[in-house]
């Protein structure tokens, strides 16, 4: 039997973040990620570990006699997840040296975000508001089967849970300063549209969690808007 995978946390999370809400099971994860060995004992005990730092929710459904009476586990992130693991790899990324990790420094939004600007800042990731932003931009663009963990660098992955995570601000960000328009070549401009078209969705469907999100965003963000 091969040697499984050792996965870090940052690409399990990263993987249930790019499907949720969805409940997978470890197989399933294990499929997403490109793992066959993802049913092994080990992945068991490390989504109990993210479970107990509330990284993740864990879901027990009853099989019955099936599978010699052992429970179905199913894993899956809500907002209150999105908070937690902010907080936890961002917000206080390197106790130990007092670091903080900031995210945004990344080429699409050099300056502009400050991670410690307020201790609040990730009542944004958290808010009920972005959960079902997130949620409907999955829904709108699935991750490919073809798209495997595997072959992402640790760096990527900072980008990509950057971008997941901070979708939502930013769309915000460019509907209230178009001349950040400007700097977006054609391709971005087009994906753009797309998610600004699913935000005008959830803006109607969830109009009282939108206000309070919009608060958030302006206590956070007064200085640079």
């Amino acid at each position: 039997m091969s040697k499984p995978v050792n996965y870090t946390d940052e690409e399990i999370l990263l993987a249930l973040i790019w499907n949720m809400p969805k409940k997978l099971t470890k197989g399933q994860i294990g499929r997403l990620l490109g793992i066959k060995s993802a049913g092994q004992k080990h992945w068991r005990e490390r989504f109990e570990k993210l479970g107990e730092k509330n990284l993740l929710s864990i879901v027990r459904l009853d099989a019955g006699d099936l599978f010699s009476g052992s429970p179905i586990l199913q894993y899956y992130l809500r907002e209150e997840n999105l908070e937690t693991i902010w907080r936890y790899y961002f917000i206080h990324y390197d106790e130990r040296h007092n670091l903080v990790n900031d995210p945004f420094l990344t080429p699409f939004s050099a300056g502009i975000w400050n991670v410690t600007s307020s201790p609040e800042f990730s009542k944004l990731v958290g808010s009920k508001f972005n959960y079902y932003f997130l949620c409907a931009k999955n829904g709108a663009n699935p991750i490919k089967p073809s798209e495997r963990i595997a072959a992402v660098s640790k760096e990527k992955i900072w980008k990509i849970m950057d971008a997941v995570l901070s979708i939502a601000w930013k769309t915000e960000a460019y509907r209230r300063k178009p001349v950040l328009m400007d700097t977006l070549d054609a391709e971005q401009r087009k994906a753009y549209n797309l998610v600004n078209s699913v935000y005008d969705e959830q803006i109607k469907a969830h109009g009282a969690d939108y206000k309070k999100f919009e608060i958030l965003f302006e206590k956070n963000f007064k200085y640079y808007l």
